[in-house]
């Protein structure tokens, strides 16, 4: 299949989800949605910026000149209303406006800056309608594609984790840390490179600290969290280290891993994502560490790095083939150390499949 087909079967998908809620379009802003739609990846920044997706017609797209480039080679016929900072969008508005006649119950995806409604308001009074959750639930089904693309990032990720371990030195700053693993994905292949989250000592039980000019230390918890993204799609892998050997951190390492396995064998085709938080979490209980699993058991990947599927308590969203998602059960204890182990998954028609596979997680295994 060639893009513009991809692109198009993309569009017959999401007007059919437009019709089962009797929508007469839906509206698009620079982000992972757009990208998915047209293939071209954008900033959202101030300048109104918009892309209406009739349900019957061709999209029309209100864009600053200096973002239009991109669109005069969209794998979908777009009709561009570009405008420019001297002459303002109240004309490419009008124009477009006109054409679409923009009336009835419209979706707007949840990024949507009020301020570009706000503009879009003085020409026309639509009903707008939420459609974040729909616009996910079509992209988490992911193509050969993107499947390919999620694996090539995890590959990436996975090999630049494995050099971790030569770089674990007391005195090193989390923040000297952060900058050399940086270094090492962005060498290994990736477009992008995520916030480095490297979490030591007591930070180790605050899962989203950001590095810090704290220095590495003997004998403590280090958590390190990252992602990069290959033509779009993310990675995220997040593994726990120790300078040292400390009986008290290994046994709970080993007891979050037992859980990290525990929902990745339930991380299968028919079942709820529920299940699979509960395989991690009822693990932990076992062992009376419950308490200190202050979140979700995982996350979709794909365009975002956080998105559909979400992997939580109780949840009821049934495991299909070609979904993407992490497994990272995590122990906090506040005020002492925290261990989180985190791998990407894909769902087959069989079972699942662990992307990360190569880069190791048994205990000491950066010895």
């Amino acid at each position: 299949m060639n893009a513009g087909q991809t692109y198009r079967r993309r569009l017959e998908k999401l007007r059919k989800a437009m019709n089962a809620k009797n929508l007469r379009g839906i509206i698009l802003v620079p982000g992972p949605n757009l990208r998915y739609y047209t293939g071209i990846d954008s900033m959202l920044l101030e300048r109104p910026y918009l892309l209406f997706i009739p349900k019957d017609n061709i999209p029309r797209l209100i864009v600053p000149t200096l973002e239009s480039g991109p669109f005069q080679e969209s794998p979908i016929p777009v009709q561009i209303h570009s405008w420019t900072d001297s002459e303002g969008p109240a004309s490419a508005f009008e124009a477009a406006i006109s054409q679409l006649g923009l009336t009835g119950v419209w979706g707007v995806e949840g990024r949507t800056p009020f301020s570009f409604l706000d503009q879009l308001m003085r020409f026309s009074k639509p009903q707008f309608q939420n459609v974040e959750e729909s616009m996910q639930r079509i992209r988490e089904i992911k193509g050969e594609y993107e499947v390919k693309c999620l694996r090539h990032a995890a590959s990436i990720l996975s090999k630049s984790f494995m050099a971790i371990p030569s770089m674990l030195k007391p005195s090193l700053k989390e923040t000297e840390l952060a900058g050399k693993i940086a270094q090492t994905i962005q060498a290994n292949g990736a477009d992008t490179v995520g916030e480095i989250l490297v979490q030591a000592g007591k930070s180790s039980a605050n899962p989203h600290h950001l590095a810090s000019s704290r220095k590495l230390r003997r004998y403590e918890s280090i958590v390190i969290d990252t992602t990069c993204t290959f033509e779009g799609y993310y990675a995220d892998i997040t593994r726990t280290f120790m300078i040292g050997n400390d009986d008290e951190f290994a046994d709970m390492y080993d007891k979050v891993l037992d859980a990290q396995i525990a929902a990745i064998k339930q991380s299968t085709p028919g079942n709820e994502t529920g299940a699979v938080d509960y395989a991690a979490r009822e693990n932990l209980r076992r062992h009376g560490m419950d308490k200190y699993f202050i979140h979700r058991t995982g996350h979709g990947l794909g365009l975002e790095v956080h998105e559909a599927p979400y992997i939580i308590e109780k949840g009821m969203e049934i495991l299909q083939p070609q979904m993407a998602f992490t497994v990272e059960p995590g122990v906090y204890i506040p005020s002492k150390m925290g261990v989180r182990i985190e791998d990407n998954i894909i769902v087959t028609r069989r079972g699942s499949s662990v992307v990360t596979r190569m880069l190791p997680k048994e205990y000491g295994w950066w010895r």
